[in-house]
């Protein structure tokens, strides 16, 4: 799936942080983080536009701590600012400038990138990231297949669901892929090993994530706020340019919660992509690689 040049490592903090890397170093750098799932990680997250990208652009697509193949070292590094913090120390590691993006939970991050180092942000990315866009209190709407629009759900939202401890199968793998993609075709035997591998790493440490920041509520709650306030809140202090990247049918954050964010945000695009879950960029890689291609290079010195 990635070619293995790609693969490079650098240390952060005494920890020897993996990242995928393409493209021209000279040209417009595109710094993208992964969510926040086991298996989340730069090569499953991106491994389907990397090549497109970085055709244009120089991609870096990082493994936070704890994720994909950078081990987490201590429980200090469960908290989502300590993620965040993580990645600023990368990119001054890599004294990188860059445009700034992010999936799921990763969209937390990049604002969380580029509210505490704004000097080293071009432009904002977000994509499907309901931590990024919504408070935990906002109502919550799902993509109604049947009658062709949103309607709440048949359970109110509420905290993340138990992460279990018992370690991932192919079949479970198999399950979650499907839910998290429209088009069942792209589950292939290659994904679910990919995931497999990652889920496998990183399992352990995604239990005691969740039961240190999220078993409860309130826990839940305080790992999602950024200088006591949600993300979403502070959108009117974003001052770079912001692209959004959203699925009409993705489980959990739609273009509705899209709208808090985007309403608030001095300058910002908002595409909408349909017949799309979660990962619209593995969805749609081309239509993708290309809205995000034609933002960065409108946004270039």
């Amino acid at each position: 799936m990635i070619d293995t040049n790609m693969h490079k490592y650098v240390d952060v903090d005494g920890v020897k942080a993996h990242y995928l890397e393409a493209g021209d170093p000279t040209g417009e750098t595109v710094l993208m983080i992964h969510g926040g799932g086991a298996s989340s990680c730069a090569e499953v997250n991106y491994g389907a536009v990397i090549g497109t990208l970085s055709e244009d652009l120089h991609v870096i697509a990082l493994d936070v701590v704890g994720f994909g193949r950078t081990p987490c070292p201590s429980p200090e590094y469960y908290p989502s600012t300590a993620q965040g913090d993580f990645i600023l120390r990368f990119m001054e590691e890599l004294d990188l400038t860059a445009h700034v993006g992010g999936n799921s939970h990763g969209g937390w991050l990049s604002n969380y990138v580029a509210h505490e180092v704004p000097e080293r942000v071009k432009s904002l990315i977000v994509i499907n990231s309901r931590g990024a866009t919504a408070t935990p209190d906002d109502p919550y709407l799902v993509w109604d297949r049947g009658l062709r629009e949103y309607r709440p759900p048949r359970r109110p939202w509420t905290r993340a669901k138990s992460h279990s401890k018992k370690a991932p199968t192919r079949e479970s793998v198999r399950k979650k892929l499907e839910k998290n993609f429209e088009n069942k075709d792209l589950v292939s035997e290659e994904l679910i090993d990919l995931v497999l591998e990652i889920g496998e790493l990183n399992n352990e440490t995604a239990a005691a994530r969740w039961l240190a920041c999220s078993s409860t509520d309130e826990d839940d709650r305080n790992n999602q706020l950024y200088r006591g306030k949600y993300m979403v809140e502070r959108a009117g202090e974003i001052l770079v340019p912001v692209l959004m990247t959203w699925s009409r049918e993705n489980p959990g954050s739609t273009p509705y919660d899209a709208l808090r964010y985007f309403n608030r945000v001095r300058d910002a695009q908002l595409h909408v992509f349909s017949d799309a879950r979660h990962h619209v960029m593995v969805e749609h890689p081309v239509e993708w690689s290309a809205v995000v291609r034609d933002f960065v290079q409108a946004r270039s010195e």
